[in-house]
């Protein structure tokens, strides 16, 4: 009689337990890691959007006041304003010079 006390304790536990480390902690490693890629944004980085644009961050812009982070990227000769959030990641190394090839592979061909 003992045991099925801490059998019905322990299945809740083991439920919340699965559910933090299959949901919820992917999702914080996640947010973190988006943290500190922001942080690390540099004049000249190249990155990717979340609207798919790959842009040069031409400056960046922290409000005096809460408020979000705004980047100006550069789109190869257009400016856009967007909050540091849209960043989904820096392109660098072997990722920006595939990116650049293919853009001068579609510029080439259009």
């Amino acid at each position: 009689m003992d045991g099925i006390w801490v059998l019905a304790l322990a299945y809740p536990l083991a439920i919340a337990a699965l559910f933090y480390f299959a949901f919820l902690r992917p999702v914080q490693q996640e947010q973190k890691k988006q943290r500190s890629v922001l942080q690390d944004l540099r004049v000249g980085d190249e990155v990717l959007t979340q609207a798919g644009f790959i842009a040069r961050v031409k400056e960046v812009r922290v409000p005096e006041e809460r408020g979000p982070t705004e980047i100006i990227l550069d789109l190869g000769g257009v400016e856009v304003r967007a909050v540091a959030s849209a960043i989904v990641q820096r392109l660098t190394g072997r990722e920006a010079e595939a990116s650049a090839e293919q853009r001068q592979t579609i510029e080439a061909r259009g």
